[in-house]
């Protein structure tokens, strides 16, 4: 059986061959000046107890990406496209568990005043005009996390509520679930896809979707839960767990899966239902046997081989699992 110390020792293995490219100069040796590099890098980094490594990172993403509290910042950085507020999110939240709290405050003030004022839904992009904005249960899940850790609490139910909207409009059990809302609070119900990162919808049980977008939904409201003990996220976060419970069986072996199981680990955090401690195991179980043996991942289906995958998305890639590797080290009883 698969142990907490098996998944910290793994996330370590990873974190070594990531912090073995540190440079206080130039941040990842050999990544760019890309945002998707970084935006993970600091709270794995910090859970994971390399904080020098998180200094530095931190400090490099200031002078680098960092203004007026947005991170993606450089106009000829391809990678700062698409889930734009999504990425602050992430990295507000990395930043204050580091202690940043300059950078991170800033952060979460842009991210909150990007949310929709009736939905609570956050923006995809930054900056945006009011009228043209298209609001992403994804990024709205990564905001919730990001106000959860700077203890803004009310911005953080209102996000809650554009998820459990999402999930009461839609009891789906097979078909299309949609993941976005327009400026008038409208589900959009069409297609749109952006690579791996931004889709419109997940057909429930049809494979090959993307399904990050399901774990995120779980962990937001059981996340919500455990700050509030209010019964709607809970309720919520089982609505997002049937419909993972309703996926393709692909959904136990594919790289869009991540999250799924990050999820499933909150959901045990906060019910102690083995149900979803054995889930979440069942579903990382295909990540632990892709990791290479250095500690590395690769995006299996997108790439050949390491060695022609982007470095940037390695590292992004890498860093997300050992983030979530520590994560489930301490929220299923393992």
């Amino acid at each position: 059986m698969t142990t907490s110390d098996f998944y910290l020792k793994r996330g370590q293995l990873a974190l070594g061959w990531a912090a073995s490219l540190v440079d206080p100069d130039i941040g990842f040796q050999g990544a760019g000046n890309l945002i998707n590099a970084y935006y993970k890098s600091i709270v794995a980094m910090t859970t994971g107890a390399r904080i020098r490594e998180a200094r530095v990172l931190a400090r490099f993403v200031e002078r680098t990406f960092y203004k007026d509290g947005d991170v993606n910042t450089l106009p000829d950085d391809p990678t700062a496209q698409g889930l734009a507020n999504y990425r602050c999110a992430w990295i507000g939240r990395g930043l204050h568990v580091l202690g940043r709290y300059d950078m991170a405050a800033n952060i979460g003030r842009l991210v909150e005043s990007q949310m929709h004022p009736v939905t609570g839904g956050l923006a995809t992009l930054a900056n945006q005009p009011p009228a043209d904005r298209v609001y992403c249960l994804g990024s709205t899940g990564s905001a919730v996390l990001a106000f959860l850790a700077m203890g803004k609490l009310e911005a953080a139910r209102r996000g809650g509520a554009f998820i459990a909207g999402l999930l009461d409009e839609q009891p789906v059990t097979k078909g299309k679930f949609y993941l976005l809302r327009n400026a008038d609070g409208e589900i959009i119900r069409e297609d749109r896809k952006q690579g791996l990162a931004m889709v419109s919808s997940i057909d429930i049980g049809t494979p090959g979707q993307v399904y990050w977008y399901i774990g995120m939904a779980m962990n937001a409201c059981a996340s919500l839960y455990l700050a509030t003990g209010e019964q709607r996220w809970l309720d919520a976060g089982h609505k997002a767990y049937a419909l993972f419970q309703n996926c393709a069986d692909d959904i136990y072996r594919i790289i869009s899966n991540g999250k799924v199981a990050w999820g499933l680990g909150w959901m045990h955090a906060a019910t102690r239902d083995p149900a979803f401690a054995k889930a979440a195991q069942d579903v990382w179980a295909w990540h632990c046997d892709i990791q290479a043996d250095d500690g590395r991942w690769l995006r299996v289906g997108q790439f050949d081989s390491l060695d022609v995958q982007p470095l940037h998305i390695t590292l992004d890639t890498t860093l997300e699992r050992a983030f979530y590797m520590f994560e489930l080290s301490r929220t299923l009883d393992i």
